[in-house]
């Protein structure tokens, strides 16, 4: 009973120092977005701060958070998915073609979507049963559902506007770029509904639990009876919906679906991801925190159009700040380690 009620105090002061740091990794995160909108905000001598330049970018970074979503759940069970930017086109196409074929809207966009839930089964098969590595697994099939929306489109664009019907091209406009209560775009207000729902998924049931369990100490969680395999399984099937999602509303915001959307989008949604605080290591993240990592991916990438910056120099740019997250993000934890260990050998030294 006494080493039950100790190992139980051992958890809550770990978790305890855990909290004060995912709180100051979000705290962190969106003290760079407030600090990176004042700067862009000076040097465009206002025009960053403009209500409507603000709505872009809103509407800018929605499918990266989406995307960003579904790799959140990845990356905190210790996996990751580099395949998320390929199922993100797969679905795009998959719900263009099948509204071109003459199915209505809400049936495509299930469609699109169940295509992006098969591609996470897929990937999470390949991890959980035939034991890939996730970096390899998912690294192969990139090439291969890349390969399937070439396919799907033929190698060309699939336009909406092809049909001919005008009803149906609005509607499906207005799901990408369409707005409401004013000024607010219509994807952004999926986007809330969705890091609403998911953020509930995450942090307040039992299934967001074992995530975090298993990404925590995979051999731990399975030894307390956690279905590890089930647990990745999910979360790689989250990741397919929510980068199938992305797809459709990038689709529908060009009212047509090319067949190289996506390339490198995964990058995109891995560093917000990051940025927001969700661990590359596994165990630590949220979906508040890939809200403020994507808008300030969006912000940085806005602010430089704005300043007129060298497309080249921005890819160079963003690929340094994911470097810059990693690293921060192992140090963090290695910090972490070394306050939690001094915790844990006290409570062995009054054990014994």
């Amino acid at each position: 009973m006494f080493s039950k009620l100790a190992t139980s105090n051992k958890d809550v002061k770990t978790s305890v120092i855990k909290g004060k740091s995912d709180l100051f990794q979000k705290f962190l995160a969106f003290g760079v977005l407030i600090i990176l909108s004042i700067f862009f905000g000076a040097l465009t001598k206002g025009n960053f701060l403009k209500l409507d330049n603000l709505l872009t970018i809103a509407l800018q970074v929605t499918p990266y958070a989406i995307l960003g979503f579904g790799l959140t759940f990845v990356l905190i069970t210790g996996g990751t998915d580099l395949s998320a930017g390929s199922v993100l086109g797969f679905g795009g196409i998959v719900c263009a073609k099948a509204i071109t074929m003459g199915v209505s809207i809400p049936v495509s966009i299930v469609i699109g979507i169940l295509a992006g839930i098969i591609a996470g089964l897929i990937n999470g098969l390949v991890v959980t049963k035939l034991n890939v590595t996730p970096f390899i697994a998912t690294l192969g099939t990139q090439f291969a559902f890349r390969g399937l929306t070439q396919l799907v489109g033929q190698g060309k664009p699939v336009s909406i506007r092809a049909i001919g019907d005008q009803n149906i091209i609005s509607v499906f406009q207005f799901i990408g770029s369409g707005t409401i209560f004013g000024k607010i775009p219509f994807p952004t207000v999926i986007m809330i509904v969705a890091a609403i729902t998911l953020g509930i998924i995450l942090s307040k049931t039992a299934f967001g639990r074992r995530l975090f369990a298993v990404g925590s100490n995979e051999e731990a969680a399975r030894l307390s009876g956690i279905n590890v395999i089930k647990t990745k399984l999910t979360a790689y099937i989250i990741c397919g919906a929510t980068s199938s999602m992305a797809g459709i509303l990038l689709a529908a915001r060009l009212v047509s679906a090319q067949s190289n959307a996506g390339q490198g989008y995964e990058l995109e949604g891995i560093a917000a991801a990051v940025i927001g605080g969700t661990s590359v290591m596994g165990g630590e993240g949220g979906i508040l925190g890939t809200v403020i990592g994507a808008f300030v991916m969006g912000v940085l990438r806005n602010g430089l159009n704005l300043l007129k910056v060298d497309a080249f120099v921005q890819m160079v740019i963003i690929g340094t700040i994911i470097v810059l997250g990693v690293w921060y993000d192992t140090a963090r934890r290695k910090k972490q380690s070394e306050s939690i260990m001094p915790v844990i050998n006290r409570e062995n030294g009054k054990n014994i």
